[in-house]
């Protein structure tokens, strides 16, 4: 359990070494963003080729790869390589699923879209692993643990891993690999998309692990000696010139002061370097505490500081910081606090325009870094470094990914056309950066009871349960409030001895239990889903706390999506796979494991809803489970799996990402149930039976991706939904 180490580099500036670079006469036209000479420049930055020894310069086209193989499918148009502008149309062989974009558009700056799409046969415990576009892989198994090597065509560098594993979790380890042209390079509002997603849950995470016991959330007070160290590394090598050495100090007081606006103690590190490091504030220090300090410091800052001293020097930058967080434990230590240290989370931010050229491989010190803070699989989130290069001639993005962090959906390395583009990206991210009021955490992260939990009680009878949707709203289920007493006879258990009275409860209006009685279908649970508004307004802080509602920008955030990120994207994501693992709680109450069946499974999994012995045995399945129903239940030579009880009913069903939670499902019904002698569901409705021998019980809910219009009519102005599509 250690710190993680949020490393934001700021690294600007990679000259080799040598005296001060000066201009050279141009040997062709300068140019324009979109475009790169040919061929490109040999002599080193700074230094002239001898007069009369200049090649004439062409100014082509940044373009985007083609892909080199797209396997049981059709890509078109097939060409070397594509324009800006030009789309690539995606289609698989019959039989086979298009997972991914059908289309993918080359942007300016050489880079696709999107990840390529593949054609899935449903076999396999993972999906067919993406080929990058001007890659190949290899490597035919998708059984878990096994691997696929991926490996860029000629001309093309490879950005991430080389090697994937198939996990238990049915997804490839690792970010998705690319294949990109040496000068091409990413536009501002990608990166300010994808670093301001990835950087706001840095914060709600470092937020979330307050040592008191604090509230959550947006304007959190932490605990003495704060939870996260922010160190600045700015690259002042002799390439950067003044004038963007300027913008990388204006993009280093933007980050301190954004993030000085929330009551969170963070602890900033600036360091400046060249052919050696130069600490300008260290962590060590009282002010590092002291924003307006740390500002003052910062805006001190001269190019000049670093005299003729002009090479790249990242790993020297690196142990500098390697150094701050030996002596912070060694700190803890002595005040009698040895553990303390554990829950700091550490951010370092790099700019560059050049590759490293002394001080060596500056891995080596990301590598230290890792050692003494312990990184390991599940201690990710406690180290985050993120790389941003400026320049398309003499950036390595390569080289920055080996520096920056790795995160699955995350980027963590940029390359930017100049230092113009890098502070408008960063800017925009750091707008859009904000803590929030976290929905989705479990703390401690154990806690067997989520804190949106709700049960609705009717004196002490436990009727059904609930989850906390934001302001005075608890979603359920419609089939609880059937045949029972008004409102004012029910109570809402929030836990430790926490009772809210119900104020009114607002079915779904497409609910009606008796619309299959002319269908021999007794009791109909399509649409089964009910929001109950109760008499106080419990906020979105503290505990009780409420969970992530999907499509919502909460639930983006939470995902470490960009804002703005599609309802239809968030479901491709989260229940984009024939079997996706979710919880529910039980009446103990227990976190309880399933696996929901959607997609190829979906239907084995449904049918169960018609076996012989159950209420609905012989009816035809449309008539009983519709396209709104979520399924769980154990397959035939499968693992164990939870099955619900009376009372779970309108309880959530939600899934894990990244420490932070996500309801995608309300308990409905099932068709036996496992508890102890068959009892009534909630509601006082369909006899569920105990199963009999052979038969596998099988529960539905409604997926909350199928009631969009009704939650936002009535949560709308509680929460903001993201677009639809």
């Amino acid at each position: 359990m250690l710190p993680a180490l949020l490393a934001l580099l700021l690294l600007a500036g990679g000259a080799r070494p040598g005296p001060a670079p000066t201009a050279c006469p141009p040997a062709g036209p300068r140019c324009p963003p979109g475009t790169y000479p040919h061929p490109p420049p040999r002599h080193r930055p700074g230094r002239c080729p001898p007069p009369g020894n200049e090649t004439p310069v062409v100014c082509r086209e940044v373009r985007c790869p083609a892909p080199l193989s797209f396997p049981h499918g059709t890509v078109s148009p097939r060409r070397p390589s594509h324009a800006p502008g030009a789309v690539l149309a995606f289609a698989c062989e019959e039989g086979l699923v298009l997972r991914g974009p059908e289309r993918l558009r080359c942007r300016r700056g050489g880079l696709w879209s999107g990840a390529s799409p593949v054609c899935d046969d449903g076999a396999g415990d993972c999906p067919p692993a993406p080929v990058p576009a001007g890659g190949v892989t290899t490597g035919r198994s998708r059984r878990r643990g096994a691997e696929v090597h991926v490996r860029c065509g000629a001309g093309l560098t490879l950005l991430g891993p080389a090697h994937r594993r198939c996990l238990e979790t049915g997804r490839w380890s690792g970010p998705e690999p690319s294949c990109r042209h040496p000068y091409a390079y990413d536009l501002p509002e990608d990166v300010s998309e994808g670093f301001g997603a990835s950087l706001t849950s840095v914060l709600e995470l470092a937020g979330a692990r307050s040592l008191n016991g604090s509230s959550l959330g947006r304007r959190i007070v932490l605990s003495a000696g704060g939870s996260l160290r922010l160190y600045l590394l700015l690259d002042a090598s002799g390439s950067v010139r003044s004038e963007n050495f300027r913008l990388f100090q204006e993009c280093g007081t933007a980050i301190v002061d954004r993030l000085s606006s929330f009551e969170m103690a963070v602890s900033f590190a600036v360091i400046s370097f060249a052919s050696q490091a130069r600490v300008i504030v260290s962590t060590s220090e009282d002010e590092a505490a002291d924003a307006d300090e740390v500002l003052r410091r910062l805006e001190n800052m001269t190019f000049a500081d670093h005299g003729n001293a002009t090479g790249t020097n990242i790993r020297g930058a690196l142990m500098e910081v390697y150094h701050m967080i030996l002596f912070q434990k060694a700190r803890a230590a002595q005040m009698g606090h040895p553990e303390a240290w554990r829950d700091v989370r550490h951010v370092v931010i790099l700019l560059t325009d050049g590759r490293y050229n002394v001080g060596g491989h500056p891995r080596d010190a990301v590598a230290k870094i890792e050692d003494v803070l312990e990184i390991k699989p599940d201690r990710e989130d406690y180290l985050d470094i993120y790389a941003f290069g400026v320049g398309m001639l003499e950036v390595d993005v390569a080289e920055l990914a080996a520096v920056a962090s790795h995160r699955r959906d995350e980027t963590h390395a940029f390359k930017l056309a100049d230092a113009a583009d890098l502070r408008k990206a960063l800017e925009a991210a750091l707008v859009a950066t904000t803590l929030g009021d976290l929905c989705g955490v479990i703390v401690p992260a154990g806690a067997p009871r989520p804190p949106w939990h709700v049960v609705l009680r009717v004196g002490r009878e436990q009727r059904c349960a609930g989850s906390l949707a934001g302001g005075p709203w608890v979603l359920t289920a419609a089939h609880c409030f059937l045949g029972g007493p008004e409102p004012h006879a029910w109570t809402a258990d929030l836990g430790e001895g926490k009772l809210v009275p119900l104020r009114r409860w607002v079915l779904h209006e497409g609910f009606d239990v008796r619309a299959g009685v002319s269908r021999g279908i007794p009791e109909f649970y399509d649409y089964d889903v009910a929001l109950v508004e109760l008499e106080e307004d419990l906020g979105t802080r503290g505990t009780p706390r409420r969970v992530c509602i999907p499509c919502t920008e909460d639930a983006n955030r939470a995902m470490r999506k960009p804002a703005g990120t599609s309802c239809e994207e968030q479901e491709a994501e989260l229940l984009g796979r024939p079997r996706v693992p979710a919880e529910f709680v039980s009446l103990d109450p227990q976190r309880m494991r399933v696996q929901l069946k959607s997609q190829e499974a979906w239907a084995a999994c449904a049918s169960g809803a018609t076996q012989p012995g159950t209420p609905y045995a012989g009816a035809a399945l449309g008539d009983v489970v519709t396209e709104r129903f979520l399924c769980s239940g154990q397959e035939a030579g499968g693992p164990p799996e939870a099955a619900t009880c009376k009372g779970d009913s309108g309880g959530s069903l939600f899934l894990e990402r990244r420490h932070r939670f996500i309801q995608v499902g309300v308990v409905s019904w099932g068709t036996f149930d496992p508890c102890r002698g068959g009892r009534r569901a909630a509601g006082g409705l369909l006899l569920r039976p105990p199963a009999p021998p052979g038969h596998r019980p099988r529960d539905f809910h409604i997926s909350l991706f199928r009631v969009q219009p009704w939650l936002r009519r009535l949560l709308g102005g509680v929460l903001a939904f993201a677009p639809l599509r």
